[in-house]
């Protein structure tokens, strides 16, 4: 099956990880032995200053992302909050998808990731090609309420021409069935990155004894989001009656100072270690030389960090914040309230003295027949080949 990949924003060399959910999953569903390509819009924000308007990359580039052929459409968002932006973002889908046709031919079925812009970008593309797509929401504006009115729109009517329409988690499929007049959710969650499912270097795990240091992990953008203040306040409380907990925070952001400011005030210095911006193997490190992983966020459509964590034998506490409930479940972790530093402090606590509840193999292998590659790639399989016979059927009907 010939599939295009068209992506709202899309890590746009090998070190980004903006949008890396779906680079990731393109190049499952090639390595799974179908045909991909993608085409993307990459607009810079005028907050990037005067010097990218004037002096960056406009129009189309191309190049082999790992063998898939990636054509993006370099632009300014002069009016990133305007209809304007709606109509570039159009055209820079007609100009891509002519261009990846002439070289590769037509594709069996598009599937979109986030209705704004890669959603609204092929139910255009279809309407005028015939081509049925498919259409993976992410994005959390739908629960931040920073979905314009103008949007609404063209955003119903993508939804409505979809094939079939996936949310990464189940309350978001609910709160998405709200948002678009009763229309149909599936859940498909995000795939599980390789190097999370390679056995390679996975450490021996053994319950620690009642005195030895405990170690809980965190890894996020350092942003209010994510909550972390609530986790400091919920560890401080936690740890003041289980001393040999400690905490280990990886990731950098806006921040970064406030909370280590924070941390001095709860006098946790001893005890809590911040890291700074980690690499996607340091990542996977911190997460074999922890116990258990804690998030704290505030809202999240999926939560991505659990299924890493749980793939690697970590145990985790998380907040009811969305994504967190369709992964965390009495057998893996504990559910705590957002935002209230004694809920998620009774998880961690509870999650410690119940440490031995989590077998690593067993959590390691409940994942990876959830969220590993080749089980979310096979669902993804069906969903495309009852896409592609409803499309057939209705052509063939008179």
């Amino acid at each position: 099956m010939h599939i295009l990949i068209i992506p709202s924003w899309y890590p746009q060399s090998p070190a980004d990880v903006n949008g890396i959910f779906f680079r990731l999953q393109a190049q499952a569903l090639q390595r799974a032995g179908h045909q991909v390509g993608v085409i993307n819009g990459h607009f810079r924000s005028l907050r990037q200053g005067i010097r990218p308007v004037l002096f960056g990359r406009y129009g189309i580039s191309t190049r082999s992302d790992d063998g898939i052929p990636t054509y993006t459409y370099h632009h300014t968002a002069f009016f990133p909050r305007l209809p304007p932006e709606h109509r570039a973002w159009l055209k820079a889908g007609r100009k891509l998808f002519t261009r990846y046709v002439a070289a590769h031919g037509m594709p069996d079925l598009l599937h979109a990731h986030c209705i704004n812009q890669g959603g609204i970008m092929a139910c255009d593309i279809a309407a005028r090609h015939g081509i049925p797509y498919v259409i993976t929401e992410h994005s959390s504006t739908y629960a931040r309420g920073l979905i314009r009115g103008w949007q609404r729109p063209y955003m119903q009517r993508a939804a409505v021409g979809a094939a079939a329409r996936l949310a990464v988690s189940r309350s978001f499929a609910g709160l998405l069935q709200q948002e678009f007049d009763g229309l149909d959710w599936q859940y498909l969650p995000n795939l599980l990155a390789p190097s999370f499912q390679a056995d390679a270097g996975l450490p021996e795990r053994r319950i620690k004894s009642d005195g030895e240091p405990f170690t809980f992990c965190a890894v996020a953008h350092l942003n209010p989001n994510k909550g972390f203040d609530v986790l400091l306040r919920a560890f401080a409380l936690a740890q003041a009656q289980r001393p040999q907990l400690r905490l280990n925070i990886g990731g950098d952001g806006g921040e970064a100072g406030r909370l280590k400011n924070l941390a001095a005030e709860l006098a946790l210095q001893e005890n809590v270690r911040f890291l700074g911006a980690l690499a996607h193997t340091q990542v996977l490190d911190l997460m074999r030389q922890s116990d258990a992983f804690a998030l704290s966020s505030h809202i999240e459509t999926f939560g991505v960090v659990l299924i890493e964590a749980l793939s690697q034998g970590l145990p985790v506490v998380a907040t009811r914040c969305g994504g967190p409930e369709s992964v965390v479940r009495s057998d893996n972790g504990l559910l705590a309230e957002p935002g209230d530093p004694q809920s998620l402090a009774a998880a961690m606590i509870t999650l410690y003295d119940r440490r031995a509840d989590y077998p690593a193999d067993r959590l390691r292998r409940q994942t990876l027949a959830e969220f590993g590659e080749s089980a979310v790639t096979a669902r993804l399989d069906t969903i495309y080949r009852r896409a592609l016979e409803a499309h057939r059927s209705d052509w063939n009907t008179p």
